[in-house]
Protein backbone atom coordinates (compact mmCIF):
# COMPACT_ATOMS: atom_id res chain seq x y z
CA UNK A 1 0.00 0.00 0.00
CA UNK A 2 1.51 3.25 -1.00
CA UNK A 3 1.97 5.98 1.71
CA UNK A 4 0.75 8.93 0.02
CA UNK A 5 -1.04 10.80 2.40
CA UNK A 6 -3.15 11.74 0.14
CA UNK A 7 -4.36 8.35 -0.83
CA UNK A 8 -7.47 6.97 -0.64
CA UNK A 9 -7.39 4.70 2.15
CA UNK A 10 -3.96 5.46 3.70
CA UNK A 11 -2.83 2.66 6.52
CA UNK A 12 -5.15 3.53 9.18
CA UNK A 13 -5.89 0.74 11.69
CA UNK A 14 -7.91 3.13 13.60
CA UNK A 15 -10.25 6.41 12.69
CA UNK A 16 -8.03 8.94 12.25
CA UNK A 17 -7.83 12.08 14.15
CA UNK A 18 -6.87 15.28 12.00
CA UNK A 19 -6.18 17.71 14.63
CA UNK A 20 -4.98 21.03 12.02
CA UNK A 21 -7.05 22.30 9.14
CA UNK A 22 -5.28 21.32 5.92
CA UNK A 23 -6.59 24.90 4.96
CA UNK A 24 -5.16 27.48 7.08
CA UNK A 25 -3.68 25.00 9.80
CA UNK A 26 -5.73 26.32 12.78
CA UNK A 27 -6.50 23.90 15.56
CA UNK A 28 -9.49 25.17 16.70
CA UNK A 29 -13.03 23.84 15.60
CA UNK A 30 -16.87 23.70 16.30
CA UNK A 31 -18.75 20.56 15.89
CA UNK A 32 -21.50 20.94 13.12
CA UNK A 33 -23.41 16.96 12.96
CA UNK A 34 -23.07 13.27 12.26
CA UNK A 35 -22.34 12.38 8.87
CA UNK A 36 -23.50 8.21 9.39
CA UNK A 37 -22.20 8.24 12.58
CA UNK A 38 -18.95 10.07 11.94
CA UNK A 39 -18.53 13.67 13.55
CA UNK A 40 -18.16 17.02 10.95
CA UNK A 41 -16.57 19.97 12.47
CA UNK A 42 -16.10 23.38 11.00
CA UNK A 43 -12.81 25.09 11.82
CA UNK A 44 -12.88 27.94 13.38
CA UNK A 45 -10.28 29.97 11.58
CA UNK A 46 -11.50 29.56 7.61
CA UNK A 47 -14.57 27.77 7.78
CA UNK A 48 -13.70 24.32 5.96
CA UNK A 49 -15.91 21.44 7.05
CA UNK A 50 -14.15 18.31 7.95
CA UNK A 51 -14.56 14.90 9.63
CA UNK A 52 -12.93 14.34 12.34
CA UNK A 53 -11.57 11.75 13.02
CA UNK A 54 -11.92 10.04 9.84
CA UNK A 55 -13.28 6.83 8.76
CA UNK A 56 -10.33 3.78 9.52
CA UNK A 57 -9.32 1.97 6.77
CA UNK A 58 -11.73 -1.46 7.45
CA UNK A 59 -14.77 1.31 7.30
CA UNK A 60 -13.77 2.40 3.90
CA UNK A 61 -13.49 -0.99 2.71
CA UNK A 62 -17.03 -1.80 3.31
CA UNK A 63 -17.86 1.45 1.54
CA UNK A 64 -15.89 0.89 -1.41
CA UNK A 65 -16.98 -2.32 -2.55
CA UNK A 66 -17.18 -3.37 -5.83
CA UNK A 67 -20.25 -1.64 -6.93
CA UNK A 68 -20.09 1.25 -4.98
CA UNK A 69 -21.17 3.83 -7.66
CA UNK A 70 -23.91 1.74 -9.54
CA UNK A 71 -26.90 1.76 -6.89
CA UNK A 72 -26.51 -2.30 -6.27
CA UNK A 73 -25.17 -4.55 -8.90
CA UNK A 74 -27.81 -5.56 -11.40
CA UNK A 75 -27.18 -4.69 -15.21
CA UNK A 76 -29.91 -2.50 -15.46
CA UNK A 77 -27.96 0.21 -12.60
CA UNK A 78 -24.83 -0.11 -14.28
CA UNK A 79 -25.89 0.55 -17.76
CA UNK A 80 -27.89 3.49 -16.33
CA UNK A 81 -24.70 5.18 -14.27
CA UNK A 82 -22.81 4.60 -17.51
CA UNK A 83 -25.34 6.76 -19.43
CA UNK A 84 -25.21 9.36 -16.74
CA UNK A 85 -21.59 9.54 -16.85
CA UNK A 86 -21.06 9.60 -20.73
CA UNK A 87 -23.85 12.28 -21.25
CA UNK A 88 -21.77 14.07 -18.15
CA UNK A 89 -18.36 13.59 -19.45
CA UNK A 90 -19.87 14.82 -23.08
CA UNK A 91 -21.32 18.32 -21.10
CA UNK A 92 -17.87 18.66 -19.08
CA UNK A 93 -15.48 18.47 -22.46
CA UNK A 94 -17.19 21.33 -24.07
CA UNK A 95 -17.25 23.20 -20.72
CA UNK A 96 -13.64 22.54 -21.23
CA UNK A 97 -13.37 23.02 -25.20
CA UNK A 98 -15.32 26.66 -24.52
CA UNK A 99 -12.58 27.45 -21.88
CA UNK A 100 -9.92 26.58 -25.03
CA UNK A 101 -8.70 23.13 -23.52
CA UNK A 102 -9.72 21.17 -26.71
CA UNK A 103 -6.81 18.02 -26.79
CA UNK A 104 -3.13 17.06 -25.00
CA UNK A 105 -2.31 14.47 -22.40
CA UNK A 106 -5.41 14.07 -19.93
CA UNK A 107 -4.98 12.06 -16.88
CA UNK A 108 -8.19 11.54 -14.57
CA UNK A 109 -7.76 11.15 -10.94
CA UNK A 110 -10.46 8.47 -9.89
CA UNK A 111 -11.96 7.35 -13.63
CA UNK A 112 -13.46 4.39 -12.35
CA UNK A 113 -14.82 2.17 -14.92
CA UNK A 114 -13.76 4.97 -17.58
CA UNK A 115 -16.43 7.04 -19.16
CA UNK A 116 -15.22 10.01 -18.89
CA UNK A 117 -11.99 8.99 -20.62
CA UNK A 118 -13.47 7.03 -23.17
CA UNK A 119 -15.67 10.36 -24.38
CA UNK A 120 -12.36 12.76 -24.27
CA UNK A 121 -10.52 10.00 -26.48
CA UNK A 122 -12.58 10.60 -29.07
CA UNK A 123 -11.87 14.50 -28.89
CA UNK A 124 -8.35 14.34 -29.44
CA UNK A 125 -7.22 13.61 -25.58
CA UNK A 126 -4.33 11.14 -25.15
CA UNK A 127 -6.10 9.79 -21.95
CA UNK A 128 -4.77 7.91 -18.99
CA UNK A 129 -6.49 6.86 -15.64
CA UNK A 130 -5.96 6.11 -12.13
CA UNK A 131 -8.35 4.46 -9.78
CA UNK A 132 -7.57 2.22 -6.72
CA UNK A 133 -10.32 -0.42 -7.28
CA UNK A 134 -8.79 -2.72 -9.20
CA UNK A 135 -12.23 -3.59 -10.26
CA UNK A 136 -13.09 -0.20 -11.86
CA UNK A 137 -9.49 -0.50 -13.37
CA UNK A 138 -10.06 -3.43 -15.56
CA UNK A 139 -13.24 -2.50 -16.70
CA UNK A 140 -11.91 1.01 -17.68
CA UNK A 141 -8.84 -0.89 -19.38
CA UNK A 142 -11.51 -3.21 -21.42
CA UNK A 143 -13.69 0.01 -21.99
CA UNK A 144 -10.54 1.83 -23.77
CA UNK A 145 -8.10 -0.80 -25.13
CA UNK A 146 -4.58 -0.76 -25.36
CA UNK A 147 -4.26 2.52 -26.59
CA UNK A 148 -5.09 4.11 -22.73
CA UNK A 149 -3.28 3.09 -19.89
CA UNK A 150 -4.85 2.75 -16.56
CA UNK A 151 -2.69 2.97 -13.55
CA UNK A 152 -4.26 1.10 -10.59
CA UNK A 153 -3.47 2.66 -6.57
CA UNK A 154 -3.34 5.79 -5.81
CA UNK A 155 -2.24 9.76 -7.31
CA UNK A 156 1.40 9.35 -5.54
CA UNK A 157 2.15 5.99 -7.84
CA UNK A 158 2.79 8.59 -10.37
CA UNK A 159 5.10 10.87 -8.77
CA UNK A 160 8.06 10.26 -11.42
CA UNK A 161 5.49 11.51 -14.15
CA UNK A 162 6.09 15.14 -12.96
CA UNK A 163 5.07 17.88 -15.98
CA UNK A 164 3.65 15.28 -17.87
CA UNK A 165 -0.29 16.12 -18.32
CA UNK A 166 -1.94 18.97 -20.01
CA UNK A 167 -4.88 18.19 -18.14
CA UNK A 168 -5.83 16.83 -15.05
CA UNK A 169 -9.33 15.79 -14.39
CA UNK A 170 -10.76 15.07 -10.55
CA UNK A 171 -14.70 14.44 -10.57
CA UNK A 172 -16.46 14.03 -6.99
CA UNK A 173 -12.55 12.88 -5.87
CA UNK A 174 -11.29 15.66 -3.59
CA UNK A 175 -13.88 15.35 -0.94
CA UNK A 176 -12.89 12.00 -0.55
CA UNK A 177 -9.25 12.13 0.11
CA UNK A 178 -7.26 12.30 3.39
CA UNK A 179 -5.16 15.29 2.58
CA UNK A 180 -6.61 17.36 0.05
CA UNK A 181 -3.94 19.98 0.59
CA UNK A 182 -1.41 17.45 -0.57
CA UNK A 183 -3.63 15.86 -3.69
CA UNK A 184 -4.18 19.19 -4.97
CA UNK A 185 0.14 19.58 -4.86
CA UNK A 186 0.70 16.65 -6.90
CA UNK A 187 -1.86 17.42 -9.32
CA UNK A 188 0.37 20.45 -9.73
CA UNK A 189 3.38 18.98 -10.20
CA UNK A 190 2.48 16.00 -12.76
CA UNK A 191 0.94 19.11 -14.76
CA UNK A 192 2.90 20.84 -17.66
CA UNK A 193 3.59 24.60 -16.60
CA UNK A 194 -0.05 26.27 -18.14
CA UNK A 195 -1.69 22.81 -17.64
CA UNK A 196 -5.18 22.64 -16.41
CA UNK A 197 -7.30 21.17 -13.13
CA UNK A 198 -10.95 20.31 -13.57
CA UNK A 199 -12.68 19.73 -10.83
CA UNK A 200 -15.83 18.85 -9.09
CA UNK A 201 -17.19 18.54 -5.94
CA UNK A 202 -20.19 19.36 -3.32
CA UNK A 203 -21.24 22.58 -2.50
CA UNK A 204 -21.74 23.15 1.01
CA UNK A 205 -23.21 26.55 0.29
CA UNK A 206 -25.37 25.03 -2.33
CA UNK A 207 -29.43 25.79 -1.67
CA UNK A 208 -30.13 22.47 -0.48
CA UNK A 209 -27.02 22.03 1.40
CA UNK A 210 -28.36 25.04 3.46
CA UNK A 211 -31.87 23.53 3.59
CA UNK A 212 -31.27 20.43 4.63
CA UNK A 213 -28.34 21.85 6.99
CA UNK A 214 -27.58 17.70 8.98
CA UNK A 215 -30.04 15.83 6.73
CA UNK A 216 -27.99 16.84 3.63
CA UNK A 217 -26.96 14.23 1.15
CA UNK A 218 -23.88 14.70 0.56
CA UNK A 219 -22.41 13.96 4.73
CA UNK A 220 -21.51 10.60 4.06
CA UNK A 221 -18.55 8.74 6.09
CA UNK A 222 -16.43 8.92 2.74
CA UNK A 223 -16.99 12.11 2.57
CA UNK A 224 -14.04 13.51 4.48
CA UNK A 225 -13.95 17.52 3.50
CA UNK A 226 -17.12 19.88 2.39
CA UNK A 227 -15.87 22.97 0.52
CA UNK A 228 -18.05 26.18 -0.55
CA UNK A 229 -16.32 28.19 -3.51
CA UNK A 230 -14.89 30.34 -0.69
CA UNK A 231 -12.99 27.64 0.14
CA UNK A 232 -12.30 25.58 -2.21
CA UNK A 233 -10.48 28.99 -4.29
CA UNK A 234 -8.28 29.41 -1.49
CA UNK A 235 -7.20 25.43 -1.25
CA UNK A 236 -6.34 26.06 -4.68
CA UNK A 237 -4.15 28.87 -4.49
CA UNK A 238 -2.32 27.19 -1.83
CA UNK A 239 -1.40 24.18 -4.37
CA UNK A 240 0.04 26.89 -6.76
CA UNK A 241 -3.22 27.24 -8.80
CA UNK A 242 -4.48 30.71 -10.76
CA UNK A 243 -7.08 31.53 -13.14
CA UNK A 244 -9.27 29.99 -10.81
CA UNK A 245 -13.46 29.78 -12.60
CA UNK A 246 -15.76 28.46 -10.20
CA UNK A 247 -19.11 27.29 -11.90
CA UNK A 248 -22.36 25.74 -10.48
CA UNK A 249 -22.34 21.96 -10.78
CA UNK A 250 -24.38 20.56 -13.43
CA UNK A 251 -24.79 16.92 -14.34
CA UNK A 252 -26.75 15.04 -17.65
CA UNK A 253 -28.49 12.75 -15.87
CA UNK A 254 -32.03 10.74 -16.44
CA UNK A 255 -35.26 10.46 -14.50
CA UNK A 256 -33.69 6.67 -14.00
CA UNK A 257 -30.61 7.45 -12.67
CA UNK A 258 -32.13 10.34 -10.67
CA UNK A 259 -34.57 7.86 -8.95
CA UNK A 260 -32.35 4.87 -8.12
CA UNK A 261 -30.09 7.66 -6.63
CA UNK A 262 -33.27 8.88 -4.06
CA UNK A 263 -34.09 5.02 -3.80
CA UNK A 264 -30.10 4.95 -2.48
CA UNK A 265 -30.50 7.67 -0.35
CA UNK A 266 -34.20 8.02 0.18
CA UNK A 267 -35.99 11.69 1.04
CA UNK A 268 -39.67 11.45 2.28
CA UNK A 269 -42.17 12.24 -0.36
CA UNK A 270 -39.90 12.76 -2.88
CA UNK A 271 -38.66 9.06 -3.24
CA UNK A 272 -41.99 7.81 -3.98
CA UNK A 273 -43.08 10.59 -6.39
CA UNK A 274 -39.67 9.72 -8.40
CA UNK A 275 -40.57 6.12 -8.47
CA UNK A 276 -44.21 6.78 -9.93
CA UNK A 277 -42.75 9.42 -12.44
CA UNK A 278 -40.65 6.27 -13.83
CA UNK A 279 -43.09 3.98 -13.94
CA UNK A 280 -45.58 5.64 -15.86
CA UNK A 281 -43.55 7.72 -17.86
CA UNK A 282 -42.32 6.33 -21.43
CA UNK A 283 -39.11 4.79 -21.52
CA UNK A 284 -37.71 6.92 -23.63
CA UNK A 285 -38.31 9.81 -21.11
CA UNK A 286 -36.84 7.87 -18.41
CA UNK A 287 -33.71 7.21 -19.85
CA UNK A 288 -33.50 10.74 -21.38
CA UNK A 289 -30.68 13.20 -20.16
CA UNK A 290 -31.50 16.12 -18.94
CA UNK A 291 -29.23 18.77 -17.86
CA UNK A 292 -29.82 19.70 -14.22
CA UNK A 293 -27.81 21.06 -10.83
CA UNK A 294 -26.35 18.59 -9.40
CA UNK A 295 -25.80 20.25 -6.07
CA UNK A 296 -22.16 20.80 -6.69
CA UNK A 297 -19.61 23.26 -8.37
CA UNK A 298 -16.85 23.01 -10.90
CA UNK A 299 -13.63 24.69 -10.46
CA UNK A 300 -11.35 25.02 -13.67
CA UNK A 301 -7.57 26.40 -12.76
CA UNK A 302 -3.93 26.47 -14.01
CA UNK A 303 -0.76 25.79 -13.19
CA UNK A 304 1.09 28.99 -14.17
CA UNK A 305 4.37 29.06 -17.26
CA UNK A 306 3.46 29.18 -20.77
Amino acid sequence: MNNDPATIPPAAPGRVPVPACPLCGGRDFTPVCQAAGHPVVCCTGCRLHRLNPQPSDAELAEIYHPHYSFFGDDPGAAECVSRAKQATADHYLHLLARAGVTGGGLLEVGCGDGDFLLRAARRNFSVEGIDYSPHSCAKAQAKLGPAARIHRGEIGVLADRRESYDLCVACDVIEHVRRPDVFLQTVHRLLRPGGRMFLVTPDLDYLAARLMRSRWLEFKAEHMYYYTPRTLQRQLVQAGFTDIRLLGGTKLLSLDYVTRHFITYPVVGLTPALRLLRAVLPVSWVQRPWLLPAGGMIALARKPGR
